[in-house]
This record gives structure tokens, C-alpha cells and sequence, in this order.
């Protein structure tokens, strides 16, 4: 069926109109977001993940690791508005992520009451396992954020392999990775820190808890 002239000069109107608003969008500066960060490394921006190691030697000594790990999670939470959105991803061996009703699966907006469920899933994690970082970072990476916060204490035995960096790394595009780890030289992931320094992120080393 051939469209009559008027009904084809309404919908190209309605198709340059489309893409005039399209064009304007585009070019409309985005809002710069805010600054939060986890350790002392912060970032700028309006979405962000979190990466958190939650292995069995961050429940050594004491819970100890884990619990500081936690605060400052719920921290960084803290200094969100609610035109901010965020993720949280923990893992061992296979991520485990937060997943509530109004956002499975994406990053949701830092409202009250989705800080809240955060909170909660937060507080009903626990050390155990090993450490695998690949596919925790995989799964934060397609969620397209601004910045994603990477928390581990895991040994350079842990690091991550030659082709799954280069995968993350190119797979990143605009997504800044900022990296935390517990400990010492001993303890230092030479791969993730060259993925934070690929990604236009920082790599820092803290003392233990």
C-alpha cells in the first residue's frame, strides 16, 4: 500500500522532528554527575558499579577485611543522589549480584529505598571461596558504567589472565576502572593494575585491615 501525499509529508515531518529532538539530545551537555570513591580513590560520574572480592581471606582476621570493605561500599552509596544510579556485584569464584525486584540486571537509581535493599544485601554477604576476577569484571563491564570500583585482596596467583585482560581492556570503552587492593607488593595483581592504567583508572595498594 502506497501512502498518500499528505500522510507521507506527515510522517516525514514527524521523522525530521524525530531526529531534530534526536540531534538536540545528543548534543545537550550531560550533567557531570558527583564525585564518590571507596579508599581514597574517587571518580566523577552518574553510574557506577562496584566490584567487590568477597573470598575467604576477606574474612581474615576477624571479618575484618570484609567489614571495612562494606562501609566503605555503603559510603560511597551515601554520597549518590537520586539522579545517580549504581550496582553492586560481590564474588569468589562466580559473582553473586545484587538483583532487586525494580532492577534486575541493570543499574538502579540511588533512591532511599534502593539503598536500602542494597544495605541489605550488603549485610548478607560472607567470606568464602576462592578468587576468580574475570567474570565479575565481565558482567560490570556490560553494564556500561562511568566507573567501576574493583575491591580485592587477592595474591598475584590470583591475577587475571593475559587474553581475558586484553578482552576487559578492550571491551571497557569509555567505562574508567579504579582498583583497591589489600595488602602489599606481595599481595599486587600486576594485570589489574595495567587494566585500571588501560581504562584511564587508578591502581592502589592499602594496608590490610
Amino acid at each position: 500500500m502506497i501512502a498518500s501525499r499528505p500522510t507521507a509529508c506527515i510522517l516525514m515531518a514527524a521523522t525530521l522532528t524525530l531526529a531534530a529532538w534526536s540531534a538536540v539530545w545528543a548534543a545537550a551537555p550531560r550533567s557531570p554527575g558527583v564525585r564518590t570513591g571507596i579508599f581514597g580513590l574517587e571518580a566523577q560520574g552518574n553510574r557506577f558499579v562496584y566490584v567487590f572480592d568477597r573470598s575467604a581471606s576477606m574474612g581474615e582476621p576477624d571479618g575484618r577485611p570484609l567489614a571495612v570493605a562494606k562501609q566503605e561500599l555503603l559510603a560511597s552509596l551515601d554520597a549518590l543522589g537520586e539522579n545517580q544510579q549504581f550496582h553492586v556485584i560481590f564474588y569468589n569464584e562466580r559473582p553473586v549480584v545484587f538483583a532487586p525486584a525494580a532492577g534486575r540486571g541493570r543499574p538502579i537509581f540511588a533512591s532511599d529505598e534502593n539503598r536500602q535493599a542494597a544495605r541489605r544485601f550488603v549485610a548478607g554477604i560472607a567470606a568464602a571461596g576462592g578468587t576468580r576476577h574475570y567474570e565479575a569484571l565481565a558482567a560490570a563491564i556490560r553494564l556500561a558504567p562511568d566507573t567501576i570500583f574493583v575491591l580485592t585482596d587477592a595474591t598475584a596467583a590470583d591475577d587475571l589472565a593475559e587474553d581475558e585482560l586484553e578482552w576487559l581492556t578492550r571491551a571497557a570503552g569509555a567505562t574508567r576502572i579504579m582498583v583497591v587492593q589489600f595488602g602489599g607488593d606481595d599481595r599486587r595483581s600486576p594485570r589489574l593494575a595495567r587494566l585500571a592504567a588501560a581504562t584511564g583508572g587508578t591502581y592502589k595498594a592499602v594496608a590490610a585491615p
